[in-house]
């Protein structure tokens, strides 16, 4: 590149960077905020919950890169016609598409930026964000062992725990179940949460469960149930004694009872993953048992042709942009009548975008306008550059400006 062109690349480069990473970090703000639970009752650090949450930077990116591409390069353009070096440089003997290689060169690789991002680093991106947050509700240990607070584990069961040892043994454990109809409390002095092949297990010793509610229980002995975790196998352990019954409450002592905690950890190798997390090569031949591909067979297709559409829509943004602004304008009402024209266009492209991808997952004829329609506002922006179609604003419109314009005038000046 010249210094001409590096002056113009830099400036729009600047200009795109700029816009991303403010419209990117104001929007992983908001979107950040839902995920604020991982510190607040998931006993996660603020550095792990920062870590997370910025996997879903690069979804951001590609939904703002176009639109960041057209603020730049209608800034850069505007600038340049505003200070009078796009009519110097017409004077010159230069023409548009010598002004708007360097931008073209910027757009290419925003392009493929793009790209890659909706092919391959976005799928990648959302399958580890899912990953990390489903890790992170399973870590029963670190978010159980909570001294102090009550916690919900799940909907209807309430866990607290007054202190916690350094070896991991906890005490006064509380743990209040609804989750059926019958209310289980249960009471121990110590416990200690244990993991095995078999699951997940807090082992309660010396307390007590209180049931209330739900089916009525006979008179006499209860057994406790007791879960080995060193041999994930069900033992039987001696008759408990009942302290009190009722009709729909009892009491009952143990010495060694576990609690089951592994239905609380998901299994993180979740089998719903969508076909926005799946890689581009399990997106393009899908196994016959696929869930999605069974009952949902649109949603492949949907995503196959919006990642390889997606470097084709900052190129679209651009040529708008550049077709509205890169010739001369000498007036500012020009230059400000050229950009509120391109910015309804722009809106019309992506609302298109927006409305063929919505199409993709029942119709299979939608799949050719989702690449036309881009390519086709690269092929007539192109065409208005070179200056085989003239584009004007309608002479009603222009009418209506010039009275709007002379009846602010007059009160101005009354």
């Amino acid at each position: 590149m010249g210094r001409l062109d590096r002056y113009i690349f830099s400036t729009a480069a600047v200009a795109f960077l700029g816009v991303v990473v403010v419209l990117a970090g104001m929007i992983w703000a908001t979107q950040a905020l839902r995920q604020l639970d991982l510190v607040t009752s998931q006993g996660q650090t603020i550095i792990a919950f920062v870590a997370i949450t910025s996997l879903t930077m690069p979804t951001l990116v590609l939904v703002i890169a176009p639109a960041a591409l057209f603020i730049a390069t209608s800034y850069t353009l505007l600038k340049l016609n505003g200070d009078s070096e796009i009519v110097v440089m017409a004077s010159a003997g230069m023409g548009p598409w010598r002004l708007l290689r360097p931008l073209i060169v910027l757009s290419l690789i925003v392009s493929a930026f793009c790209a890659l991002l909706a092919v391959k680093v976005v799928p990648a991106s959302l399958a580890t964000f899912r990953q990390q947050v489903t890790k992170v509700r399973a870590d029963v240990v670190s978010f159980v062992a909570q001294p102090g607070r009550f916690v919900n584990l799940s909907q209807g069961l309430v866990f607290h725990v007054r202190e916690r040892a350094p070896n991991g043994v906890m005490r006064g454990i509380f743990i209040n179940d609804a989750r059926d109809d019958a209310v289980s409390t249960y009471l121990a002095d110590r416990g200690q949460i244990i993991e095995s092949d078999a699951g997940i297990f807090l082992v309660l010793e010396n307390g007590s469960i209180q049931r209330r509610g739900g089916a009525t229980k006979e008179a006499g002995t209860e057994q406790g149930r007791q879960t080995s975790p060193e041999k994930g196998q069900e033992t039987s352990q001696e008759a408990n004694q009942e302290k009190g019954k009722s009709s729909n409450s009892s009491v009952v002592e143990f010495q060694r009872y576990a609690f089951d905690l592994s239905s609380l950890a998901p299994n993180s190798q979740g089998q719903d993953v969508k076909p926005m997390e799946r890689p581009i090569s399990f997106v393009l031949n899908p196994p016959e048992d696929d869930f999605y591909l069974r009952f949902f067979p649109g949603r492949y297709r949907e995503e196959v042709h919006k990642r390889l559409s997606a470097g084709l829509y900052p190129m679209a943004f651009f040529a708008i942009a550049a077709a509205a602004l890169a010739r001369p304008r000498t007036t500012r009402q020009s230059q400000v009548a050229a950009l509120a024209a391109i910015i309804p266009a722009m809106g019309a492209v992506q609302i298109g975008n927006f409305a063929i991808a919505g199409q993709l997952k029942t119709q299979a004829g939608a799949v050719p306008l989702i690449y036309l329609l881009p390519i086709l506002t690269v092929v007539l922006c192109a065409m208005v550059v070179q200056g085989w179609i003239r584009l004007s604003p309608p002479a009603a419109l222009v009418a209506l400006g010039d009275w709007l314009k002379q009846r602010f005038t007059r009160r101005a000046a009354a």
